[in-house]
Parts: structure tokens; C-alpha cells; sequence
């Protein structure tokens, strides 16, 4: 199963949930994105290029072990994860990064909900962006959105 996404922003973050399996894999591209953060992580990891903001509910019926990253030619992504709680962008704290040599391992993110931001490592050009995928290799719990009684 492939989600293709354009981008989203901290206001409007794509939501990234599974069922089931490996999976599945999130597609979608950094240009045109969340400009408004100077920096992630408290401000220690500069923001170069646009982000692509993710939002996913974690809890403890996760069955993958990492979230792993691969940027499109040319575009050499990390990813980052940041609490709900704390924010989106400059001021917000992160639990974890990783790059698409550095997935993010499942422990290092506890429960709740989070962020996932993807975004222009920070030794490419000012404005750089450019295509992603962002998978895993197992299930995140599944959360009811709706539920009718016909």
C-alpha cells in the first residue's frame, strides 16, 4: 500500500497511520512546504529547505522496530520526531532524528502523538527540497476516526 501526499505544514500536518503488515509507504515531496520553522529541535538543527510535516498516534500495540527514510536523486533528507505537546518547528523538542542511513528506531519514541518532520539536511543549500519516502517495517495501532450504527 503507497499513500502519495503533497505537502503539509505544521498547521495542517498529513496524518501517517497503518493497518496491518509492513507499511505503508508515504510518498511526497519537501518543495513547496512548511517554511515558518528557522530550525527544528529547539533550534539546534537548522531548517535549510522546506518541510514536509507528518502526524501519527504511537502506542504500545506498535509492532515495527523503525521508520526508515530514502530522499529522491539529488535530495538528501532527514527526518525528525517531535511531541505534539511541545510544538511544531523552531521551539519544538525532538525525541529522535535519522536520515536514509540512520532509520528511526521504534524505542526511540515512547508513546503518544508526534510529528514526523522531514526536511533538507542541514549542509544543503539554502531552499533545497525534493522527493521522499518515508516506510516501516511493521504496524502502528490503528485509531478510529468514525463509527455509525446503521
Amino acid at each position: 500500500m503507497s499513500v502519495a501526499a503533497h505537502a503539509q505544514t505544521c498547521a495542517n500536518p498529513a496524518p501517517y497511520q497503518g493497518i496491518g503488515g509492513p507499511g505503508p509507504t508515504l510518498t511526497g515531496t519537501t518543495c513547496g512546504g512548511d517554511t515558518t520553522a528557522a530550525g527544528f529541535c529547539g533550534g539546534n538543527l537548522d531548517a535549510p529547505g522546506p518541510a514536509y510535516v507528518i502526524q501519527m498516534f504511537l502506542d504500545g500495540t506498535r509492532t515495527f522496530t523503525a521508520f526508515y527514510l530514502t530522499g529522491g536523486a539529488g535530495y538528501d533528507a532527514i527526518f525528525l520526531v517531535s511531541p505534539v505537546s511541545a510544538g511544531c518547528g523552531t521551539n519544538a523538542a525532538c525525541t529522535a532524528t535519522g536520515d536514509s542511513g540512520s532509520p528511526i528506531p521504534a524505542g526511540d519514541v515512547p508513546d503518544g502523538e508526534f510529528y514526523l518532520i522531514v526536511t533538507a539536511a542541514t549542509f544543503d543549500a539554502p531552499g533545497a527540497c525534493g522527493t521522499f519516502t518515508v516506510t516501516r517495517d511493521g504496524a502502528l495501532p490503528i485509531e478510529l476516526q468514525e463509527f455509525t450504527i446503521g
